[in-house]
């Protein structure tokens, strides 16, 4: 019993493992995610730290060479922009490499069941 939790452990981590970074996300902003400049200078100021980089010449102004267009506030459209959402989800090769490794710890608890169970059947 012992061995399959174990097995089993081990295949949740190496599921985790490979399991799509996107859960791991962190709130990492840009100067295109604000409407405004006086938006992202907001940002700065509650977060002098600046995690975002959003003022790269270190000069208290955040996104000052970001253009936003006509002074609306809001965000010129880029070139690409057909009002579709951009695809943010797994890699090519991430769901077959974690349901490769899901299926091969399975078959491992089973088989490790199998010989747990012949080597202490009662006779």
């Amino acid at each position: 019993m012992r061995r399959t939790l174990i097995l089993l452990a081990a295949t949740i981590v190496l599921a985790l493992t490979a399991a799509p970074s996107a859960f791991a996300q962190a709130n990492d902003q840009n100067c295109a995610d604000f409407p405004s400049q006086a938006a992202a200078q907001v940002h700065l100021e509650a977060d002098p730290s600046d995690p975002d980089n959003l003022d790269a010449d270190d000069d208290g102004q955040a996104c000052e060479s970001f253009d936003y267009g006509d002074g609306s506030g809001a965000a010129p459209p880029s070139a690409a922009d057909d009002g579709s959402l951009p695809f943010t989800g797994p890699g090519d090769r991430q769901l077959p490499i974690g349901a490769a490794l899901v299926t091969t710890g399975l078959a491992l608890v089973v088989a490790t069941q199998r010989r747990y169970r012949a080597r202490h059947v009662r006779r």
